[in-house]
């Protein structure tokens, strides 16, 4: 029996069928009957198989197509043998684990987050704020016994890092004070001199007994804010099926033992920090600095896997993926992470790709001799960034990044404006009211030579002598500027 095949398609009416046998030569044939296979069948034949076949308004799924060419095998030095599959076809691992987690805000962050800047400190806690404010106020005792600062105002002096991050991120901060550069907000918020004096006995830890941490942790000086910082973020959301791992270089040229120069990072001096992330939001889940040599780390261990498998520490045994480039991906970590049912997307090429630089716009980050104050600024622009992503997913907020750093600035300084105004108002009642105190010399000394007055500054509380005064209200020159 010949068989004629006929082009795809195509159907012949009785007519070109006739004509067709007819022009056949008889050696096509061997004698029987000749059957056309028809590779396409009549428009009421197609609707019906798709009636009874596909669901209505669904695409029909494609299959993946193999190559065709049998799977090539390479065997390495080391006895890894490796397998060419084809792209699109599930793997013998696919199946081995699934999600079982719920991406998103956990249900603790969802309770409290009503604010930006309740979505702020569920990153940056308030026993945070009193440690850092313990720590300031033991470095100021030493030269100046009477120097104090409560929470609310060291929340004031963040509001002014991050209204500087928004207005006027070039530049020093003493500009924002100046007349050239005036930030009225900033201004208002607290004296220039009040700033900067804050900024130099800012402190994380302990100095007493930082010279005995220092000598296993290099890191000690802000050691403890920051484990507190990463233990905030796993605790406040949950990443999706999706986690990425790669390195953050904070620009700084800070004099620190741990500073790296890297010749192709846009800034090319920093402090190194190995991230974290989840894919779909971009939250910063885990965060760690990179020190130098750890003796913490077994002999033979690459550093790669040692970084990956302390920041997915927390996230393992859920069924996750981790996305690496080439420095992280090796054969070693995808067996660990198999263990641990996550699976590995590792890239081996040299074009790298990088994530959304979230980090690197509205910065706080400004010019600083001391590295914890350079790792303070990387941490309140995680934060931030966190808190952007958690408040959008348990409010709904839409808004742009700008304006949730503007509001979350607004708020954190609230409450100390709020004291401020208090103090004043006191203030100018303490004033209208002569000889309730008696004359002290002044304290200020700005343009008298110890002048006596009973009067006091409404902002730093010193006597101040009417030479001195700079306002209709009772401020001295220097709580003036």
């Amino acid at each position: 029996m010949a068989s004629v095949s006929l082009p795809r398609g195509k159907n012949l009416s009785t007519q070109q069928t006739l004509a067709l046998l007819q022009e056949m030569d008889e050696a096509d044939s061997d004698g029987g009957e000749v059957s056309f296979v028809q590779q396409a069948t009549d428009a009421s034949s197609e609707e019906s198989e798709k009636e009874t076949e596909q669901k209505p308004n669904m695409p029909p799924r494609k299959r993946p197509r193999g190559t065709g060419k049998p799977s090539q095998s390479h065997t390495a030095k080391g006895g890894t043998v490796w397998v060419e599959e084809d792209i699109g076809m599930p793997s013998a691992e696919a199946n081995r684990s699934c999600f079982t987690a719920q991406a998103g805000p956990t249900e603790s962050a969802k309770r409290k987050i009503t604010s930006a800047l309740q979505s702020f400190l569920c990153l940056l806690d308030v026993g945070m704020l009193h440690t850092i404010r313990d720590c300031t106020v033991n470095q100021a005792h030493r030269t100046e016994p009477h120097w104090n600062l409560s929470v609310h105002e060291l929340m004031a002096f963040i509001s002014i890092l991050f209204v500087r991050a928004i207005m006027c991120p070039v530049g020093a901060i003493v500009d924002c004070w100046s007349e050239r550069f005036l930030v009225p907000v900033i201004k208002e918020t607290m004296p220039r001199d009040r700033f900067i004096s804050i900024m130099q006995h800012l402190r994380f830890d302990d100095k007493d007994t930082r010279a005995e941490r220092v000598k296993t942790d290099k890191f000690a000086a802000f050691s403890d804010i920051w484990t507190r910082f990463n233990e905030n973020c796993a605790k406040s959301f949950t990443p999706g099926e999706h986690m990425t791992i790669d390195e953050q270089l904070f620009p700084t040229k800070v004099r620190c033992p741990f500073t790296q120069y890297i010749a192709t990072k846009p800034d090319k001096f920093g402090i190194k920090f190995w991230m974290a992330t989840d894919l779909d939001t971009k939250y910063i889940c885990s965060a760690s600095p990179y020190l130098g040599k750890d003796p913490s780390r077994q002999k033979g261990e690459r550093l790669a896997e040692n970084v990956v498998m302390k920041l997915m520490e927390t996230f393992l045994d859920d069924g996750r993926n981790v996305t690496t480039d080439n420095f992280f991906t090796s054969l070693s970590l995808s067996h660990r992470l198999l263990q641990r049912k996550t699976t590995l997307l590792g890239r081996v090429n040299k074009v790298q790709r990088e994530l959304p630089q979230l980090a690197r716009m509205y910065s706080v980050r400004a010019a600083t001799r001391r590295w914890p104050v350079a790792v303070f600024y990387n941490m309140l622009d995680l934060a931030a960034g966190n808190a952007y992503i958690l408040y959008k997913a348990c409010t709904g907020w839409t808004g742009k990044r700008r304006l949730f750093l503007s509001i979350l600035a607004q708020e954190l300084r609230c409450r100390f404006m709020q004291h401020k105004e208090i103090l004043a108002q006191a203030a100018e009642a303490a004033a209208a009211v002569p000889g309730t105190v008696k004359t002290t010399q002044c304290q200020v000394q700005e343009s008298c030579n110890r002048n006596r007055s009973r009067f006091t500054c409404a902002t730093c509380k010193k006597f101040t002598c009417a030479k001195c005064r700079d306002d209709e209200h009772w401020f001295c020159k220097r709580c003036k500027v």
